[in-house]
């Protein structure tokens, strides 16, 4: 087994048609696993369809064309587990495949890794067509599915709040593309343009693959030799920027009444900084201070001193340079808690910061950073971001990175962060107080 070392890298093994393919150094774990991610610019024609494919693809394959069969193979491999789905970073949307199993130094000399990426391979090159479409009945179902789901999404009403600020920010970018699409997309999908659409997944998409856990070299050789080898990899598809430059004119206000008894507001702003760029990290420190975790100027100002927000934090949208303040509040302190907000961001404008707040969004930075750690699926989201951004860092690098950034750095940052878009989802007043909760 070697030493133990703390260093978690990923080292590239090859690159074919578009695909790379990386291993994940780590002996943190007893599972070993497969992700696959292609990659697609996010549009609106084809939001829908790149999304439905994961769910029809992880129902079977030739091989194992029924629920039931595909369940007891899985069981015969230890209880291995493929799981599929979509999510978006910048103007990109990912369609990812991931495949886990118990590492084969508990499996007394089976090559779990092989049966399991067969079985993988199988679902991408085989997956359960009929005529020219896939499979009428399970597709109907996992439409049916995605179209709940889609309606499901205004039930976590921080979430959507943060959803429509983002939409109304971006209107007319593809940032504003939900990673899913929309329900009358969805409704436009049949078995056979959603084949179309496969085909042209599998033939040109780009895609990445990482590796990770015990797994030998023979075998990680015969995967990349016979991944997607039966397919005619020639035009790779292009992939587009994500742009974070776009000049705010004015502020937008947009208010939605909607039945919820509490209000929810949601502050979009540009930060102008490319995820690629040096200023990336002292960005990421701002944002902590700003609102990033409990000792946060939101957090203490807005929630603890004027008790005026049920929550309030600040995220990063890392690839389109936006960060979004998010708070729930009564009604009734809105312009209040808006003004205190709006107060934090300023103070950090004029360097309005103390030592300590540096190093407390540190600490929190660098917990986050080892707690991600102990997760595969959280490393492999890691390196897939370096490398979509071409930055070459590992946890270790990130953290020196971070440590070095300075006063001056953050408040150079704050500077240029501008307010675009203030959302408010607000109670519509058909709820009476007492329900309250």
């Amino acid at each position: 087994m070697g030493m133990h070392s703390d260093k978690t890298t990923a080292e590239k093994l090859a690159e074919k048609n578009g695909i790379v393919f990386y291993r994940i150094n780590s002996d943190k774990f007893k599972t070993s696993r497969a992700d696959v991610f292609f990659v697609d610019n996010l549009s609106k024609e084809r939001a829908s369809g790149n999304a439905i494919l994961p769910l029809m693809m992880k129902r079977g394959c030739k091989s194992y064309p029924t629920v039931k069969e595909l369940e007891s193979k899985l069981e015969e491999l230890y209880g291995a587990d493929i799981n599929a789905g979509v999510s978006k970073k910048g103007e990109l949307q990912f369609i990812g495949f991931h495949m886990s199993h118990i590492s084969d130094r508990y499996t007394n000399g089976e090559r779990l890794f092989e049966q399991c990426s067969d079985l993988l391979m199988c679902m991408f090159e085989n997956p359960l067509i009929e005529e020219d479409g896939f499979k009428e009945s399970l597709f109907r179902q996992e439409r049916d599915n995605m179209v709940d789901y889609i309606r499901s999404k205004v039930n976590d009403k921080i979430r959507f709040s943060l959803t429509r600020c983002i939409e109304e920010m971006c209107v007319d970018e593809p940032f504003s593309i939900p990673e899913d699409g929309t329900e009358e997309d969805v409704l436009l999908l049949n078995p056979k343009n959603t084949l179309a659409i496969y085909q042209e997944m599998v033939k040109t998409y780009p895609a990445y693959v990482y590796i990770s856990g015990e797994v030998d070299d023979k075998s990680i050789q015969r995967f990349i030799d016979s991944f997607m080898a039966s397919v005619d990899r020639q035009k790779i598809k292009k992939i587009n920027q994500t742009n974070v430059y776009k000049e705010v004119k004015e502020v937008r206000r947009i208010d939605e009444p909607m039945d919820v008894s509490q209000g929810k507001l949601c502050m979009g702003f540009r930060t102008f900084v490319e995820p690629t760029s040096d200023e990336y990290y002292p960005l990421v420190v701002y944002n902590g201070i700003l609102g990033g975790d409990p000792h946060s100027k939101l957090f203490r100002n807005v929630r603890e001193k004027a008790s005026l927000a049920y929550y309030a934090q600040s995220v990063l949208e890392k690839y389109k340079g936006l960060m979004l303040i998010m708070s729930g509040i009564e009604a009734e302190n809105r312009s209040k808690a808006e003004d205190i907000i709006l107060e934090q961001v300023e103070a950090m404008k004029k360097g309005d910061i103390e030592k300590e707040d540096i190093e407390a969004a540190l600490k929190s930075l660098e917990t986050g950073m080892k707690t991600m750690q102990d997760n595969q699926g959280a490393i492999v989201d890691f390196f897939l971001s370096q490398h979509l951004t071409e930055s070459g860092e590992d946890f270790n690098s990130m953290t020196e990175k971070l440590r070095a950034v300075t006063l001056d750095d953050i408040v150079r940052v704050a500077q240029k962060v501008q307010l675009d878009t203030i959302y408010f989802l607000k109670p519509d007043g058909s709820r009476s107080k007492e329900e309250v909760v």
